[in-house]
């Protein structure tokens, strides 16, 4: 018989492996991008076994879970059977749908575990970013001396070092949280380190995230007084006007910007592929109320139109709905606050927040981190 009291009696430690594991297969993943190798999937093995995991927490603890997370089981119930109505279980659908719905799984264990003072996790998240960041800033630097190519955010000429993260999808996540984790911590020198590493990522959701966090933790911050807020503000617009106008001004954004103009530029062509995808849609492809239902492009990477192309105006009330209970239960100071308008913004304007799962549980572990109230008992 399942002995579960044993088995979720090390949930914290799971959780922090899987953290880990993610990192290290995100890299073997890259690598099998960037060189054409053939690999066993194992950040796919990996979420799925997590998956599992988290589901049979549900299972288990169901009564718990109903008292503390009732609106997030609902939510998922939803999304299921909005899911169910499209009547198109194709494998590409069902692989998005469990993208979208991997937070939802999850949360119930990481609020059970996390959201009480048992465990440390601030520090645990700041240990294992203090190390990550500092292998990630060594192998931009290898990159920058012999151009390896592996470690680039792009293949082919096009600037950019991302170290060993994975795409360019899951850079802005990762920093915003190393960002926001060492500034709670009040660690000087490896912030400037993930600064110094996130302009020279060469990704436009990058900039705007590290802009935005710093310039909403400096708003925020009540212990600084108005001259430090106004300098701190004015070197933060002033290197995110630089480091755009840089990167505009290299060989590939010039000949962009040349042909598509501005705008499409700006937002990586999201706004053509955009109006491609709606003079695509058709009464037979698309419902309004559950979103695509036989469309093969479903992602835009603008994360309200995603939701709204692939669950429609239901799923849409449903995240917000999921966004509004977060932002009750988890953000409640400076730092959380900061993040919490940051990864939406960016996800806004760049999408993968709600679609990468390392994305979506890299917001939730750090809002749980920075939480200082304790609910469950």
């Amino acid at each position: 018989m399942l002995n579960t009291k044993s088995l979720f009696s090390k949930s914290h430690y799971i959780i922090i492996w899987f953290v880990i594991l993610s990192l290290c297969f995100d890299f073997i993943d890259k690598i099998e991008i960037f060189y054409r190798i053939d690999f066993v999937k194992f950040n796919r093995y990996l979420k799925l076994g997590f998956i599992l995991y988290a589901l049979l927490f549900i299972i288990t603890h169901l009564k718990i879970v109903l008292k503390n997370t009732k609106l997030v089981i609902f939510s998922l119930l939803a999304l299921i059977i909005l899911f169910v109505l499209k009547f198109n279980f194709s494998d590409r659908y069902l692989y998005e749908f469990i993208r979208y719905v991997f937070m939802l799984i999850v949360f119930p264990l990481l609020y059970y575990v996390y959201n009480n003072k048992t465990h440390n996790l601030l520090t645990s998240l700041y240990l294992i970013f203090r190390g990550f960041i500092i292998a990630n800033a060594l192998a931009i630097l290898i990159s920058l001396m012999f151009d390896v190519a592996v470690f680039n955010s792009y293949r082919g000429s096009r600037f950019g070092y991302n170290g060993f993260i994975l795409s360019q999808g899951i850079t802005p996540y990762v920093y915003l949280a190393a960002t926001v984790l060492f500034w709670k911590i009040k660690d000087r020198a490896m912030l400037i380190i993930t600064i110094i590493t996130s302009l020279l990522s060469g990704i436009k959701g990058v900039y705007f995230a590290e802009f935005l966090v710093i310039v909403l933790l400096l708003i925020f911050n009540k212990e600084l007084n108005k001259t430090t807020k106004i300098k701190g503000m004015l070197m933060s617009i002033l290197a995110f006007i630089l480091s755009i106008t840089l990167l505009f001004k290299l060989p590939n954004f010039e000949k962009a910007y040349k042909v598509k103009g501005f705008i499409s530029t700006l937002f990586s062509q999201r706004t053509d592929n955009a109006i491609d995808i709606i003079n695509s849609i058709t009464v037979e492809n698309y419902n309004v109320l559950i979103g695509v239902t036989k469309l093969s492009k479903v992602r835009l990477e603008l994360q309200i139109a995603d939701l709204l192309l692939f669950f429609g105006v239901l799923g849409l009330l449903v995240y917000i709905l999921f966004i509004w209970f977060l932002n009750k239960n988890l953000v409640n100071n400076v730092a959380s606050k900061a993040f919490f308008i940051t990864c939406l913004s960016t996800s806004a304007l760049s999408g993968n927040l709600l679609y990468i799962p390392f994305a979506s549980i890299l917001m939730l572990l750090v809002l749980l981190a920075l939480n200082k109230q304790s609910q469950i008992k």
